[in-house]
């Protein structure tokens, strides 16, 4: 009996942690949202089949070294008069003629434009690899701002709720006093509107939760029917919790991105393919030269008639072969040449103001980030002190309010006070909390994180 009790236990146990283990599961943090909306993203899948376009026209570039090889069979019947292969006479006779071919040729030279076209293709690749790490990357940045919203309106329905509690349960008193002659109408009906007021604010907010769910969804690609549960362990630290000891300026932030950041690689990458442009321009007006080789065969055979070799016979009799040397000289292109040369240095030179103009871009974001960083941080310190002073003021009036020695006006601008800095410091943490992920990513850390 006791036996069986023990094994109840165990079993009634085990299910509770898988109870506890499943409902873990359910529960999604940042990191685990943005990697879902990476995965499920339509413009990262473009950009990752772009990316493998990129691969195959670098296979192509690469190809151009190899010598290209065709061969060909032709068969024909001639009725009426025809050319005699033997006489080289027209006879009105008709005839079967079956020919076999095959020739290779290769490039020599073409003015460097085939190893230019390697470099360019490769330039392409890590171009495509770029975008496609950019469209990730702001993918997951989407993702991460959507959550942040959706996390603050969660934290201000919490707080809203809290504040609904605390004006049913002042009510509540006030209304006990009100009828024991301790307090007045005046102050029953003041803590009324108050009551509905907060009420009004908890469905307010709770409207606002819930819009910022629904972006946070549309953003993952989640399926809006399907419940989110948000982790919410970040709402319950503290603000010197979180404090990041970091000295690196803006400065060495920027020289970070400069290796490290997407999209500048992207403009640095269209720069170096239009140098390459440049380079294959000027083989349009270079000679090419060019190696072939080839050999053939043929059978022939009067219809009708007989004495003809076998085929075998013919086909090792009529075999030969063939190699040349070719070179094109471009003597006049209806000045293509030139103005193609022309247009690819404008190319080129287009390409470099606009990667610098993306590196002073890249440059004033990064500012800006390590800036907000700071900023929110000492913002979030000091309103975690302004949230405790109000908090025990509020808490002292509302003692003094039930002793009958403040006005219920008193009480309400500081509660007013008390949520204002509650939310203050909510928004003020969980921006530095996003700063400290931007910065982390110009310095070439990966924005979704994984836990060992």
């Amino acid at each position: 009996m006791k036996r069986n009790i023990t094994i109840k236990k165990a079993l009634l146990l085990l299910a509770c942690l898988c109870s506890l283990n499943l409902t873990a599961q359910e529960v999604w943090n940042v990191d685990r949202c943005m990697a879902y909306a990476v995965d499920h993203n339509r413009t990262v899948k473009q950009r990752n089949l772009e990316a493998d376009n990129y691969r195959l026209e670098r296979m192509k570039a690469i190809g151009q070294f190899l010598p290209g090889v065709s061969g060909g069979v032709n068969a024909q019947y001639n009725f009426g008069r025809s050319v005699d292969p033997e006489t080289n006479t027209y006879k009105s006779e008709s005839t079967f003629n079956n020919g076999y071919s095959m020739e290779a040729s290769i490039s020599i030279f073409r003015g460097g434009s085939l190893i230019n076209q390697v470099r360019k293709s490769k330039a392409n690749l890590l171009l495509g690899k770029a975008a496609l790490q950019e469209a990730r990357d702001n993918t997951a940045l989407e993702t991460f701002q959507a959550y942040i919203d959706a996390l603050y309106y969660y934290g201000t329905t919490r707080l809203a709720r809290q504040k609904l509690a605390e004006s049913d349960s002042l009510l509540y008193k006030t209304r006990r006093q009100e009828e024991l002659g301790l307090k007045g109408m005046a102050d029953v009906a003041q803590m009324e509107a108050q009551q509905a007021t907060d009420a009004y604010n908890l469905t307010h907010q709770h409207n606002l939760y819930e819009t910022a769910m629904l972006t946070l969804k549309q953003k993952m690609n989640f399926p809006s029917e399907d419940s989110l549960i948000l982790d919410t362990c970040l709402l319950e630290q503290s603000a010197f919790d979180q404090i990041q000891l970091t000295t690196e300026q803006a400065e060495e932030v920027f020289r970070l991105a400069l290796t490290y950041n997407p999209t500048l690689k992207q403009a640095e990458m269209q720069k170096y393919a239009a140098k390459m442009d440049r380079k294959i321009s000027w083989s349009s007006v270079v000679p090419s030269i060019t190696f072939y080789g080839g050999i053939s065969s043929s059978y022939y055979k009067e219809l009708h008639k007989t004495g003809y070799p076998p085929f075998a016979t013919q086909f090792e009799n009529n075999f030969g072969s063939y190699f040349g040397i070719s070179m094109s000289i471009p003597i006049f292109n209806r000045l293509s040449g030139i103005a193609n040369m022309r247009q690819a240095r404008n190319n080129y030179r287009i390409a470099t103001e606009q990667y610098e103009a993306q590196k002073e871009e890249l440059q004033k974001l990064v500012q800006q980030a390590v800036q907000d960083r700071e900023g929110y941080l000492k913002e979030s310190i000091q309103m975690e002190k302004k949230v405790a002073s109000d908090s025990l003021a509020y808490h002292v009036i509302r003692r003094k309010y039930e002793e009958g020695l403040m006005t219920s006006l008193d009480v309400q601008n500081n509660a007013a006070t008390l949520l204002e800095s509650q939310t203050g410091l909510l928004q003020s943490k969980l921006t530095y909390l996003m700063k400290c992920r931007l910065v982390d990513y110009y310095k070439g850390q990966d924005i979704i994180r994984t836990k060992e």
